[in-house]
């Protein structure tokens, strides 16, 4: 029997696959990964970036034998809004004829199946990002108790942030929150998040949702293959008929 393989659209040029895939699933998937060169989180250069999801998807399908593909950068997708998030599902789709997500969806699909909808936001972003977030958030029936950004603008600084720091960002909103929160959010799929469960859930009461292990988390499900890992905490022990009832 083939290992199935799935596909990942990345940020950085460098087209790595995230060490989030192989850290939840280091059996029974394969992954491989394509760069879009993004050097900044800004607006002129996701512009630019996302001219080319199309050539990148036809690629991992035709040359990496991907058979579901996902755009793993979360401000990439939501940038311009919900619209424009579906249309880069449809383009990956039409281009490959593989179901096909992204990164802003998994994040939604990550929050709505541990039921959440009053949540702490902890992000990388700088505050024109982060306002883009609280609106695809927002659109998406979520209500932001609170939110704080990083400020990081460059690419490769967000991937010099360590795993103490995301710790520290994620106790500091669910702490800056008043009244009670479903959960956490940590979005961009730069920052580590193998660790995060482990580190908060516990402490927080709350399950922690991350970009990069949510990404990988629905990839794996588009092709119907358990998404079961210690790393996911409470996302991980949602059943996944329970979540294809909720979209």
């Amino acid at each position: 029997m083939n290992t199935p393989v799935i596909g990942m659209i990345v940020p950085p040029a460098a087209g790595e696959v995230p060490p989030e895939a192989y850290g939840l699933f280091p059996t029974g998937i394969r992954f491989a990964a394509r760069g879009l060169a993004l050097r900044e989180m800004a607006m002129n250069d996701y512009s630019s970036a996302v001219r080319r999801v199309r050539e990148l998807a036809r690629a991992l399908k035709e040359e990496d034998g991907a058979q579901a593909i996902s755009l793993m950068g979360t401000s990439l997708s939501f940038f311009r809004g919900g619209t424009f998030n579906d249309e880069l599902v449809e383009i990956m789709q039409a281009e490959t004829g593989l179901p096909a997500t992204t990164m802003s969806n998994s994040i939604r699909d990550g929050l709505l199946a541990v039921g959440a909808r009053r949540i702490a936001v902890g992000t990388a972003y700088s505050n024109e990002v982060n306002d883009c977030l609280v609106r695809f958030l927002e659109q998406s029936g979520f209500e932001i108790a609170a939110l704080s950004g990083m400020g990081i603008v460059g690419v490769d600084d967000v991937l010099r942030v360590t795993p103490d720091t995301v710790t520290q960002l994620g106790r500091r909103v669910a702490e800056a929150a008043e009244g009670p929160i479903d959960a956490v959010l940590i979005s961009c799929g730069g920052l580590p998040a193998l660790h995060l469960c482990d580190a908060l859930e516990t402490d927080l009461g709350v399950p922690v949702i991350a970009s990069s292990t949510a990404g990988v988390w629905r990839a794996a499900q588009l092709l119907g293959l358990s998404a079961e890992s210690p790393a996911l905490g409470a996302l991980g022990r949602v059943p996944a008929d329970h979540l294809s009832r909720l979209i």
